[in-house]
């Protein structure tokens, strides 16, 4: 079973993001974790010893109701392999850490769905992403498909784009297909030949029949992100390699209806 933690805060995201898992554990056997972290404003924060100590409890036992009340309202059937796991302190660094000491194999977070690249790109670029041991998947919607998409590009490097979330989902039940991404300014979306994706294409097809997985469709899309992104949205999630911010790819995952999973 893949070990898994998902966080949790009392909002939309989450709840998304807590259905979303339930249902990817259908395709992907989880062992899964939830955790839940408290920032303290600066007023917040109270001296140090047994004080600090009984006010960080407090804040703790707090989270910990906030968890509950969420797993309640969710009622979902993937059932947590240990105890929900509540820490006080900066939210990025306190995951990685729980990340790595945990040992896990894939985090997954709500993000509600917005085309604000600016904004897509602080998550991306984020410690949580560029830190993490694991891969990272962003809960975007609720997309009940059976299909995944290994999205790539020039700049994409196939090993890591394949092994990386073949580590994830090479025993899951899901069919996979690969699109190749090309920026271009067109009234309608395009698909080209499949020449159009080069050397990059053809290793990515290649390595996933290496992995035992055969690609069921193989597309060289041709368009602007929001057409790309729109297209996307027939998948359950979209795997892709953390991209800058230049980079157009980036501008079609933050418009991508579909959730996305960053490997690195």
């Amino acid at each position: 079973m893949l070990k898994t933690l998902l966080y949790i805060n009392e909002d939309l995201a989450s709840s998304i993001a807590l259905r979303y898992t339930d249902y990817l554990n259908k395709f992907v056997k989880l062992s899964l974790f939830v955790t839940h972290v408290e920032e303290p404003d600066d007023k917040d924060k109270v001296g140090t010893g047994w004080v600090r100590r009984t006010w960080e409890d407090g804040v703790t036992s707090s989270g910990g109701r906030l968890i509950d009340r969420m797993l309640r309202t969710e009622n979902i059937d993937c059932h947590l392999a240990g105890r929900p796991k509540v820490f006080v302190g900066d939210r990025e660094r306190e995951i990685v850490y729980e990340l790595r000491s945990g040992s896990y194999k894939l985090f997954i977070q709500g993000y509600l769905n917005t085309s604000d690249s600016d904004g897509f790109f602080e998550l991306v670029s984020s410690p949580l992403c560029t830190d993490a041991p694991c891969p990272v998947l962003v809960v975007k919607n609720l997309t009940i498909s059976k299909k995944c998409v290994l999205l790539c590009g020039d700049s994409v490097d196939p090993g890591i784009l394949v092994e990386k979330s073949m580590a994830v989902l090479g025993d899951s039940a899901f069919s996979f297909d690969i699109i190749f991404y090309k920026f271009r300014e067109h009234e309608n979306l395009q698909v080209l030949d499949r020449a159009e994706g080069g050397s990059t294409l053809n290793d990515v097809e290649t390595l996933l029949a290496d992995a035992g997985h055969n690609a069921d469709k193989t597309t060289v899309l041709a368009g602007t992100p929001e057409q790309v992104g729109d297209y996307l949205k027939e998948y359950a999630l979209v795997v892709s390699t953390l991209p800058t911010r230049k980079c157009m790819r980036m501008h079609v995952l933050a418009n991508s209806l579909a959730s996305v999973m960053f490997v690195r």
